[in-house]
């Protein structure tokens, strides 16, 4: 696969986000062509605090009409822009936002995401292509690489709990 046979189609605007843990989080989709052929889609996300990346679902596989979940499998990244370089990072599809969007496919572990070097060139040229991406990576570029989690308190509210830590971008 080459830059040249890629091509970015963008789908939905980001729409609002959470109105109580993240109004500033964001959901946009898009589509990847191969050759003239549908080749994949993506959903990306973001926020401005706690985590700091932007995290992508690529799912790849069959997309023609007749196309079924099995005929595809997804992969999940979070991407950081440092010094004005991209690192992308897989991480368990399955712990992903879309986790649950049946249409993406098998959903893979970083491990099995990392044996199909499509996933990384596609993420690659997802930030190449969608400029809501380029934005939200530069927007994000030097914010807060600690992630909260919202944890339930018996009392009905919620508290911010430092996440288990994730390993830092390649």
């Amino acid at each position: 696969m080459t830059a040249e046979d890629i091509t970015i189609e963008l789908g939905s605007d980001p729409s609002g986000g959470c109105p109580c843990c993240d109004p500033e989080a964001c959901y946009p989709q898009g589509y990847v062509t191969r050759g003239g052929q549908p080749h994949a889609i993506y959903f990306a996300d973001w926020d401005y605090g706690a985590s700091g990346a932007v995290e992508l679902l690529i799912s790849v596989g069959n997309w023609e009409k007749d196309s079924k979940p099995a005929d595809r499998c997804a992969a999940a990244f979070r991407g950081r822009l440092a010094d004005g370089v991209t690192r992308w990072t897989g991480f368990d599809a399955g712990l992903s936002l879309w986790r649950d969007v049946g249409m993406v496919g098998q959903l893979l572990t970083d491990e099995e995401a990392a044996r199909e070097p499509d996933f990384r060139q596609l993420a690659e040229a997802i930030a190449a292509g969608d400029a809501r991406v380029q934005k939200a990576l530069s927007e994000t570029e030097g914010t807060s690489k600690a992630m909260l989690r919202p944890v339930h308190r018996s009392g009905g509210s919620f508290a911010a709990q430092a996440a288990p830590k994730q390993s830092e971008p390649d």
